[in-house]
């Protein structure tokens, strides 16, 4: 288990910040943003003001990224991102470092957040209603339609926030999607992330988050053996990069 650090008030006043400067840069960015959404079914320029608006808030708060394993990835390719999941910082710091237009699986309760949760739902990103089959139908679904249109997504097959920072077991509704659509998982590894803002807590410290990009897996013509393990490998690679 990590070890969580304990309450400051400067690292308080600086969660404080964090939530400021979140809101006005986007009371600054939704009107263009909900534009693009509407007027660009590519899914392009509402992914040029999703990553617009999360480098905003990482360089305004002192977010530093250092990114690696990038050097043979596809531009032009969808991939299924699998990562482990620590701290909400991870989604800002992916959509910033990703050489490719992103988007992720999230919680449908998150469409009743104004503005934000709006935003997610116009711009593609995959809604998921927990514990209900024909919503996850739906999620592969739509999934599937933002990969043929060259548009990667995040998964994190954890199912949530990690409360100690420790990787958990993975559900293995990612994979099936992989399976799918036959395109390769990449594992990601965040790491970094929890110390700077753990789940249970009301403080941030700034700092830098490392991730690191495996070798993409092929998920064409795998043996039904391989298929069933593809779950273990990926997390195995992952909790392996972390170190």
């Amino acid at each position: 288990m990590r070890q969580k650090r304990a309450f400051e008030f400067v690292a308080f006043f600086r969660a404080l910040f964090l939530l400021f400067s979140t809101a006005f840069y986007t009371a600054i960015l939704c009107l263009p943003a909900f534009a693009s959404c509407l007027l660009d079914l590519s899914g392009r320029w509402p992914s040029f003001f999703q990553r617009l608006w999360v480098n905003w808030i990482l360089r305004t708060n002192g977010i530093r990224l250092k990114l690696e394993g990038v050097e043979d990835l596809g531009k032009d390719e969808s991939y299924i991102l699998i990562s482990n999941h620590a701290s909400l910082l991870d989604i800002p710091a992916i959509i910033s470092a990703a050489p490719f237009p992103v988007r992720f699986f999230a919680k449908k309760s998150l469409f009743w957040l104004p503005i934000f949760g709006w935003f997610l739902n116009l711009a593609g990103h995959v809604l998921i209603e927990r514990g209900s089959a024909r919503s996850a139908l739906k999620s592969q679904e739509r999934a599937s339609s933002l990969l043929k249109k060259g548009i990667s997504i995040i998964v994190f097959p954890e199912g949530t926030r990690s409360p100690d920072g420790e990787v958990k077991e993975f559900k293995r509704g990612a994979f099936l999607l992989a399976r799918h659509s036959k395109l390769p998982v990449l594992p990601l590894s965040i790491r970094g992330s929890f110390e700077m803002l753990p789940r249970n807590g009301w403080c941030f410290w700034p700092g830098t988050i490392h991730m690191r990009m495996g070798t993409p897996l092929a998920t064409r013509n795998l043996s039904r053996q391989e298929s069933e393990s593809l779950t273990e490998r990926v997390r195995d690679t992952i909790i392996k990069n972390l170190n």
